[in-house]
């Protein structure tokens, strides 16, 4: 249901308007009149029209005055012109405001049946637009980040089964007004900032000269390229990122050994990646496993400190985090040959001491 606001001085204009509204038949309800632009003003937002016929010639405010204000707040306002003369000045004033419908008076009825019909067709058509276009925004929203994701995890099939998704649903739900080139450049544009705020920075050229303008073929395939230069780009980066935290979880092994119950989930805490990924990570870059790393870790500290310090070899042991010292002396035996006790004679031999 369409809401229509009358504006006009005469009262048998409105009585005659609005009559000719209610046997219509169509789908229009009369939601305000007034007699002039000034009180139609006061009467906007509480009427809200979706149509408003308004008299050219009217006391205190005009009818092309108050359709140049009206359009300042109201700019998709269905506007239908009543003059008693035929002027090309107000015809001209109006085309150029956006009124399409100019009617005289005498009003025919048959006449502005029609024009109502045709301002019903307009707001209709006006309606599937804006649901075409909400539909085709919230649609591509959501591939957009579904493809963001897919992008962000380097799961290269996803990624280019979604953007061969995201192309065809602009084929056929896409503004025309856009070409494809020039959406291919704007997708680009949205996926990289899309994956810079999630910390992956791409050293990528997608210019407007890189998307073919008249050859839809050519651009598709060079969209598929663009996404698979993408993805090489972020699984660089990511192998890159992953060796770079494995040494900051290495120096952080080396510079906490002491402590007795250093686990695997402290030291993700501290290079800020999750147990399970670092210990994928780490297992892949180091070829051992944490638990194994920081044993060897402490075991060469625990060598350097009896070969070339006076501690004994049960504080030696507290120095590199274990509190059991049986445990501490089987381990070292384990990884240098000798006892804790039999290295440090060893060393004394050897420097002549």
């Amino acid at each position: 249901m369409y809401r229509i606001m009358m504006i006009d001085d005469e009262y048998a204009i409105h009585l005659s308007l609005r009559k000719l509204v209610e046997r219509s038949g169509l789908r229009i309800v009369v939601t305000g009149e007034a007699e002039d632009g000034v009180e139609a003003l006061q009467m906007l937002e509480n009427s809200r029209p979706d149509i408003i016929v308004t008299d050219i010639c009217m006391p205190e405010m005009d009818g092309l005055e108050f359709i140049r204000r009206v359009r300042e707040s109201h700019p998709q306002m269905h506007f239908i012109i009543l003059s008693g003369h035929d002027n090309f000045e107000f015809a001209r004033q109006a085309l150029r405001y956006g009124v399409s419908d100019f009617l005289l008076k005498p009003i025919d009825p048959a006449q502005f049946h029609t024009t109502l019909e045709r301002a019903c067709r307009e707001l209709d058509n006006r309606k599937a637009r804006f649901s075409r276009q909400t539909e085709w925004t919230l649609a591509q929203q959501r591939y957009k980040a579904r493809l963001a994701e897919l992008l962000y995890s380097a799961d290269e099939q996803g990624a280019l089964e979604q953007i061969r998704e995201i192309m065809t649903l602009f084929e056929t739900r896409g503004p025309e007004e856009v070409s494809l080139a020039r959406y291919a450049h704007m997708l680009m544009q949205d996926l990289l900032f899309a994956l810079e705020e999630r910390g992956l920075l791409l050293a990528m050229d997608i210019g407007e000269d890189q998307w073919p303008q008249d050859d839809p073929l050519a651009c598709n395939s060079q969209i598929q390229d663009k996404v698979k230069e993408m993805l090489a780009l972020i699984k660089g980066s990511r192998n890159l990122g992953s060796r770079h935290n494995i040494q900051k979880a290495k120096r952080y092994i080396e510079e906490n050994y002491a402590m007795e119950d250093l686990s695997l989930q402290e030291v993700a805490d501290a290079v800020g990646m999750s147990v399970t990924y670092l210990s994928r990570t780490f297992k892949s870059e180091t070829n051992t496993n944490f638990v194994k790393y920081l044993v060897q870790v402490r075991m060469e500290k625990a060598r350097e400190l009896l070969a070339k310090s006076e501690l004994s070899a049960q504080e030696t042991a507290y120095r590199v985090g274990f509190s059991d010292y049986v445990h501490f002396s089987k381990t070292f035996k384990k990884f240098h040959g000798l006892t804790p006790s039999a290295y440090r004679k060893q060393c004394k031999a050897m420097s002549g001491g």
